[in-house]
C-alpha cells in the first residue's frame, strides 16, 4: 500500500526528511530518501505525511525501528487521520499553453443574456473557436487559474493540451471568474467533462510537482 507515494517525517510538526513510501506492509512501513538520513534515532515515535494518489493525505505514527542510509523502517505504524486532497490540492506553475475558446454571450448585449440574469450565459452553441495564448498560474485536478491577454467573458469555454502532463489529452474548462491585472487578466476556471483517468493525471501531477518543490526548497 502507498508504494511510491511522496512521505514526509516529522517531529514537533516540523518535517525532518522527505522522500517516498518504499513499503507498506502489516504496520511496517519503509521509506526511501534520495539523500542520507539524518535528524532521526531507532527509538523515536514520528508522525508519517503520506500523499496518495488515491487515497489523498494519510497521517500515520510510526516508531523508527531500522536506519540505514537512505531508508528508514517504521515499526507499529497506526493511522491517525486521513484527508481527501484531491479536491482542494493545488500547485502554483508557470506554463505556457496555446489552446481554443469558444466566448460566451455578454449579458446585456443583443442576442445575450439579460442584465438580470443570475448565471453566466454560456458559449452560443454556433460559436466558433478562436485559438489563444495563455499562461497556467495554478493547477488542482478540479481546476486551475491562468493569465491572458485575450477578453473572455465568464462562461466562455477553453479546450486545451496541458503539457505537463505525462498522457497528453484534451481538457475542457470553463471560465468562472475574471480579474483584471497590469500583466493581463486573471481567470479563474474550473474543468468539465473529465473521466476519472484525466482528474487522476492531473491529481498525480499536482502532488508529483509540489514534492519536487518541496526539494528544491529544502536544497536552496
Amino acid at each position: 500500500m502507498h508504494e511510491l507515494a511522496l512521505c514526509s517525517v516529522e517531529h514537533d510538526g516540523v518535517a525532518v526528511l522527505s522522500g517516498y513510501v518504499r513499503t507498506f506492509e502489516d504496520g511496517v512501513l519503509w521509506a526511501g530518501f534520495e539523500g542520507i538520513v539524518r535528524g532521526v534515532s531507532e527509538g523515536d515515535v514520528l508522525l508519517l505525511r503520506v500523499l496518495d494518489d488515491a487515497r489523498g493525505e494519510c497521517v500515520y505514527q510510526g516508531e523508527v525501528g531500522r536506519i540505514t542510509a537512505d531508508t528508514v523502517g517504521f515499526v507499529g505504524v497506526e493511522l491517525l487521520s486521513t484527508l481527501q486532497k484531491r479536491a482542494v490540492a493545488r500547485v502554483a506553475v508557470h506554463v505556457e499553453v496555446q489552446g481554443f475558446a469558444r466566448l460566451a454571450a455578454v449579458p446585456g448585449e443583443d442576442g445575450g443574456a439579460g442584465a438580470d440574469a443570475l448565471e453566466p450565459a454560456g458559449p452560443a452553441d454556433d460559436a466558433e473557436e478562436v485559438p489563444f495564448v495563455f499562461t497556467v498560474l495554478d493547477v488542482s485536478a478540479h481546476g486551475m487559474r491562468m493569465m491572458s491577454q485575450s477578453e473572455l467573458p465568464v462562461g466562455s469555454s477553453v479546450r486545451f493540451v496541458f503539457p505537463e502532463l505525462s498522457a497528453a489529452f484534451w481538457l475542457q474548462a470553463v471560465v468562472v471568474r475574471a480579474q483584471p491585472s497590469r500583466s493581463g487578466t486573471h481567470y479563474g476556471c474550473r474543468f468539465v467533462e473529465t473521466s476519472d483517468r484525466e482528474t487522476d493525471e492531473l491529481f498525480s501531477y499536482v502532488l508529483r510537482t509540489q514534492g519536487a518543490l518541496r526539494r528544491q526548497q529544502k536544497l536552496a
